[in-house]
C-alpha cells in the first residue's frame, strides 16, 4: 500500500470493536457490581388480634407516628369483662368446694383417732379380762362381749379409714377444679386484656381497612407497624456477584426518597439460600427468576447496613434503591 500505510477493513472493525466491547463487560462486571433490584426494608409488625370480636375503636391515624404502648385498635370489651365476672364465680366457687372437703378430711381423721382409741381401750379390756377369766373373776360371756366390742371397733376403724381416704380423694378433686377454675379465670382476664391492641414498638401505621363497628376475626392481621428499627437495603445480586461479598465490605447506595445523593454502607449479611418454588409457609426466601418473557439469573439477597444516612433521613419502607459495590 502508498506509504507503507495498513489499512483495517471494516468487518475487522467490526469485530475488534465487538472484541474490545465484550472485554470491557467483562473487565466492568468483575471489578464492580451494581444492581437496581434493590428496595428498602425495616421490620414490620403486622399487628393480630388474640381474640375475635367486634371493633369499636381505631384512634391511631393513617401513617402517623406512635409511641410503644398506644392504643391501635380497642375490641369491645363487654363480652371479655363478662366472662371474668362468671370465671371469677366459678373460681370462688370451687375455692368453697376445696375448704368444704378440707375440713371433711378433718372431720375423718378425727374419726379414725377415735376409732383407733377405742381399738386400744378394748384390746387392752380384753387382754386383762383373759387373765381374770382364766383365774375365774370374769365370766366367760362378759370375755366374749368384749371381744364382740374389739371386732366392732376394729370394722369401725377400716370403715373410718376408708372414709378418710375417700375424702382425701376428693379434695385432690377439688383442688384440681379450683386449680382448673384459677386457669379459667386467668384466661378470662388475659382475654379481657388482649381485647385492646397496643403498639409493640415506636414506629408507624400504614393505611388499614377495619373501621369502628367491623368485626375482627382472630389471628388475621389488621395493622401494619413499620417500626423504626432495623432499616437495611435488601438488594438481590446475581450469584457471582453474591458469592464473592464478605459482611462488613463497603457499599455504595442510592434511595428514592434521597435521590441526589450517593450514600456509603457495609454489607450486613449475605443470603446463601433461596428457594427455587413460590411455596407456603415460606420459610427461605423466593426471588422470581422472570419478569415478562425473560429469564434472570438466580439473585441472591443481601442486606446493607444505611450507615449515616439514617442520621437525617427518614427512609421509606419498600421504596427504590441502587447498590454499587467495588471489588
Amino acid at each position: 500500500m502508498p506509504g507503507g500505510v495498513h489499512y483495517i477493513s471494516g468487518p475487522i472493525k467490526v469485530i475488534i470493536g465487538a472484541c474490545a466491547l465484550v472485554g470491557a463487560y467483562f473487565v466492568l462486571d468483575y471489578f464492580l457490581t451494581y444492581t437496581a433490584d434493590a428496595y428498602v426494608s425495616a421490620d414490620v409488625v403486622f399487628v393480630s388480634p388474640e381474640i375475635s370480636g367486634f371493633v369499636t375503636e381505631v384512634p391511631i391515624p393513617r401513617n402517623e407516628p406512635v409511641k410503644a404502648g398506644d392504643l391501635l385498635m380497642q375490641i369491645d370489651r363487654e363480652p371479655f369483662a363478662l366472662a371474668v365476672l362468671e370465671a371469677r364465680a366459678e373460681e370462688m366457687q370451687a375455692l368453697a368446694n376445696l375448704r368444704r372437703t378440707e375440713v371433711e378430711v378433718q372431720v375423718a381423721e378425727s374419726a379414725v383417732t377415735a376409732a383407733v382409741a377405742k381399738v386400744a381401750n378394748l384390746s387392752a379390756q380384753q387382754q386383762r379380762f383373759e387373765e381374770l377369766t382364766d383365774n375365774g373373776f370374769v365370766t366367760q360371756q362378759r370375755l366374749d362381749n368384749i371381744t364382740l366390742a374389739l371386732e366392732e371397733a376394729n370394722a369401725e376403724t377400716q370403715s373410718a379409714r376408708e372414709s378418710l381416704r375417700a375424702v382425701a380423694h376428693q379434695v385432690e378433686v377439688m383442688r384440681a377444679t379450683y386449680e382448673a377454675a384459677q386457669a379459667a379465670m386467668s384466661l378470662a382476664e388475659y382475654n379481657l386484656e388482649r381485647s385492646s391492641l397496643t403498639a409493640p414498638a415506636d414506629g408507624v401505621v400504614s393505611e388499614y381497612a377495619i373501621t369502628p363497628g367491623g368485626y375482627a376475626l382472630q389471628g388475621v392481621p389488621q395493622l401494619a407497624l413499620i417500626t423504626n428499627s432495623n432499616w437495611r437495603i435488601i438488594a438481590n445480586l446475581i450469584e457471582r456477584h453474591a458469592a464473592r461479598l464478605k459482611p462488613g465490605q463497603t457499599v455504595y447506595f442510592q434511595v428514592s426518597s434521597d435521590p441526589y445523593r450517593i450514600h456509603k454502607g457495609t454489607v450486613r449479611s449475605i443470603g446463601r439460600g433461596v428457594s427455587r418454588r413460590d411455596e407456603n409457609p415460606r420459610v427461605m426466601p423466593y426471588i422470581p427468576l422472570t419478569t415478562d418473557w425473560i429469564r434472570l439469573s438466580q439473585r441472591f439477597p443481601v442486606e446493607i447496613d444505611m450507615g449515616p444516612l439514617l442520621d437525617h433521613h427518614t427512609p421509606m419502607h419498600g421504596g427504590d434503591a441502587r447498590v454499587f459495590i467495588f471489588h
